[in-house]
């Protein structure tokens, strides 16, 4: 029956590799925020001159930069509100993978997973875990700093225009990254059309043209001449 078979693929491998999918993406999307991050911010690192690319076109540059906000530097000194709503949105994000049948599409889960990761990468960094302090010379001073920790940055505009006079994307990170790609392929997913599920006895048999048993499979017979002419007895 089609109902057992829903049941079996909800709980098979199929859903199984999924699940891993998910996992995998999140805890490598994890591990590659913040140990880029731990590089970039290392007491070491100096920034780089920008690198031209597309012909000077645009610039690329390390540089190191804390956000007590949102992405793109969206409600500075908001940090507690955006790590509550980190922890919400995590929360959300397994309700949809294990509850609402997220896990069911190769493409909502990647897209999860890349969320997740990008979440949890910029969680670590408003609670504070990574360490860092106001440096000496601030107001707050050797205080806990609860920020994103951010380092790469573009900048956009004709090659002969000054730097300053240049546009600057807002710094950001790897985590970032995998947040927007996620939100995007959710965007892109939306505008798919949910294709209808067919329920057992719904199908229906094509039109089948059969014969009488006793039809013959030949074309038909001349028509029959004119009946004998009497005999004479």
């Amino acid at each position: 029956m089609s109902g057992g078979a829903e049941d079996t693929n909800s709980t098979g491998p199929g859903r199984s590799r999924t699940v891993a999918v998910f996992a995998t993406l999140a805890v490598l999307g994890l591990v590659l925020d913040l140990w880029t991050k731990h590089a970039a911010f290392d007491p070491g690192f100096r920034p780089d001159p920008p690198k031209p690319i597309a012909g000077g076109w645009a610039m690329f540059q390390l540089t190191t930069s804390f956000n007590e906000g949102a992405l793109f530097g969206v409600g500075q000194g908001w940090t507690w509100l955006f790590a509550l709503l980190s922890l919400v949105a995590v929360a959300g994000v397994f309700f949809w993978v294990f509850w609402l049948g997220g896990r069911s599409s190769a493409w909502l889960t990647v897209a999860l997973g890349l969320i997740l990761a990008g979440t949890l990468g910029n969680l670590y960094d408003r609670a504070g875990l990574h360490g860092e302090t106001y440096p000496d010379g601030t107001v707050r001073a050797g205080e806990q700093r609860y920020a994103v920790r951010d380092f790469l940055l573009f900048t956009f505009g004709d090659p002969e225009t000054p730097m300053p006079m240049r546009y600057h994307y807002p710094v950001f990170n790897f985590a970032d990254v995998f947040l927007v790609t996620g939100a995007v392929m959710l965007v892109l997913k939306s505008f798919q059309a949910e294709e209808p599920e067919s329920e057992a006895g719904d199908i229906e048999e094509p039109d089948v043209v059969t014969r009488p048993a006793s039809s013959p499979e030949t074309e038909p017979s001349d028509p029959p001449g004119p009946p004998p002419a009497a005999t004479v007895s």
